[in-house]
Formats: C-alpha cells, structure tokens, sequence
C-alpha cells in the first residue's frame, strides 16, 4: 500500500494522500496500536486537533496538532463511531471550508480512524455492560433495522455466530442482560453453548444468528406457555427446540376441539387431588414403573390411579394413542392458561 501510495502521489497527489491515510491505520491496526495513537495519527495525517468520544465505554481521547493529549469536546467535521449510541470521532476543522481536496481526505481520515478505533476498542475495551434491558428489547424487536441489531449487540458485547434467548418469569437473576417486558417476563440474550443465570422458571429458544433473534424469542414465549411455577407439577424449564410441534399448537388452544380436551383434564383435576402430579408423571415417564418411582407411590397404587383417570376421561391414558393424547391435552391446558 506504501509503494502505491508513492506512485500515485506523482500522479495525483491528493488520492496519493488519502492512500497514505489508509495505509497508516492499517499499519496501526497490524501493530495493535491503542486510542491515543490512533487519535494522534489522525491528528498528524489532518494537519488539526482529532478526538474520539465513546459514552458507553467511557473513551474521551483528544489529541492537539503538536501532539499533547487534552480533554474537549467534540467539534468540527464528525463522523458516527458506531450505529446508534452517540459515539463519534471528530477533526476539529469545519467541513466545506473551501478546499475540495481537503474535504475529501478529512472524510478519509475520519472513516479510517473510526474504522480502527473500533477494531481497538473491540480488542482493549469490552463493555461487559450486563444490564441493559433496551439493547436487549432492540435485538429482539422484529421491526428493529440489521444494524441497529448489530449496535446493540456490541452494547451488551455479544460475540459468535449463534445466539439464543431465554423468556422467564420472577426477578431478573443476578448478573444477567435482562429486559423486562410487558407481563413481567425477564428476557435475556446470550451466546449459544454459553448459558448465565437463569429464572427459575423460563424457556429457550432455538439458536439462530443475530438477525433471527425475533424469531428465537418468538419461539421462547410460546415455550414458556408450556412451563409451570415451581411449586406445581410440570415442567419449569422447555427448550423451544425440543417442542417444535407442540408450539404449533399455540394458534388452535383456543379452539372446540382444544375446549373439549382441556375441560376434561381440568374435571379430572378436581375430582382427585392427586390427579395433576399423576397425569404430568404419565405422560412425561417412559413406563408406568418410572412414574410410580417419581411420584413416591406403589406401581400397584399408580395403575389404581391410571385406571380412575381412563374411567373419567373416556380414555386410557397408558395406550400408545392415550399417552399422546394425554400429552397434547396438558400442552393445551398450559397453553391456555399461560397467556404472555
């Protein structure tokens, strides 16, 4: 870049320079240069005072023509450092001051210097800022443009190529990028394969790349419809991947047809006290072995119980046929009464 900068100064000298600009940050960029030597070098390459301010990060540099470090404020000709968030890198010489030529290389410099301050920054200067609920809302937000998806995830310092969101309920748990949302649901955003705290109570969605993170947490919600509290029989915690087909039933559980199934579980309820823990264990248990081990109770006594519920329901719950139905019957109890 050098050797064609110097060509192309005897020909043009103005493109020459605005070659010399670019090959001088790369050379920054190569050596792992931090923000002061990058600030400096645009003020040297300028010929005038260059600064950078980057609020989230708490990143004030200035550096005058002779080189001395000064704090101010940004003036002059600016350029964005990032999408959405205030950053900017600045020279301080007002744009269109009468030289064509002039304005051409300051607008080099200034997207060179943003450019690399931002390589150095990413490198030197992670924001690690745990609790940010409107970047988390912005990367959710399926009206929300690509790249104000991408300035928010380097608000919450989210790096790798698949991402996954977790929608709980109860108290944000310590230490998490959370976003409270309407029905007080905590939302969180993480890399894949790297999970944090999480609500006793939530439910994951699938990982998928920045872009289809509305998507995931689409997905996320409606899986937490399939969940329980804590202190009830069912499950606290759903991973959307792994229930795929029974999301499918969100749009129907308002149905006849899911009416129908639902008032059946909900009679069987009532009339035995035992009946809740007993259905979640037979349909979640490979045998009715394995369920009777759960629920603390004699074999004998469970198949006592199956037998009741078959008698109420209609029909066996313990058939091939019967466990499924059993299955989708509780997804859509759950479904209904869990409306976020």
């Amino acid at each position: 870049m050098r050797e064609l900068a110097g060509r192309v100064s005897s020909l043009d000298p103005d493109a020459g320079a605005a070659l010399h600009a670019i090959a001088y940050f790369d050379a920054l960029v190569e050596s792992r240069a931090g923000l002061e030597a990058v600030v400096r070098a645009a003020a040297v390459l300028a010929g005038c005072a260059a600064g950078l301010r980057d609020p989230a990060r708490r990143a004030v540099v200035r550096v005058l023509l002779d080189g001395r470090r000064e704090d101010g404020e940004p003036t002059g000709t600016r350029a964005a450092l990032h999408d959405d968030d205030g950053a900017v890198v600045w020279l301080e010489r007002p744009a269109g001051a009468g030289d064509p030529a002039r304005d051409a290389l300051d607008a080099v410099i200034l997207e060179r210097m943003a450019a690399t301050a931002r390589i150095v920054l990413d490198r030197t200067r992670p924001l690690g800022r745990r609790e940010d609920p409107a970047a988390v809302e912005l990367l959710v937000d399926p009206g929300a443009a690509p790249e104000v998806r991408r300035a928010a995830a380097r608000r919450l310092a989210l790096v790798g190529d698949a991402f996954v969101v977790t929608v709980g309920t109860g108290a944000p748990p310590a230490g998490s990028r959370v976003a409270v949302r309407p029905g007080d649901l905590v939302v969180t955003v993480e890399a894949a394969g790297t999970p944090g705290p999480r609500p006793a109570r939530h439910a994951v969605g699938p990982a998928v790349g920045l872009d289809d993170l509305p998507l995931s947490h689409e997905l996320a919600r409606l899986a937490l419809r399939l969940t329980t509290a804590p202190d009830e029989p069912g499950p606290t915690s759903v991973d959307a991947a792994e229930v795929t087909g029974l999301l499918a039933l969100a749009d129907g559980c308002d149905s006849g047809a899911a009416s129908i199934e639902v008032a059946a579980i909900e009679r069987v309820v009532a009339r035995f006290g035992w009946a809740p823990t007993t259905l979640f264990a037979v349909a979640a248990d490979p045998s009715l072995r394995a369920a009777a081990t759960q629920l603390h109770v004699h074999h004998s006594t469970l198949q006592e119980r199956v037998d009741q519920i078959g008698h109420a329901l209609g029909w066996s719950v313990v058939t091939p046929a019967g466990r499924t139905r059993l299955a989708i019957a509780l997804a859509l109890r759950l479904l209904r009464a869990n409306r976020w």
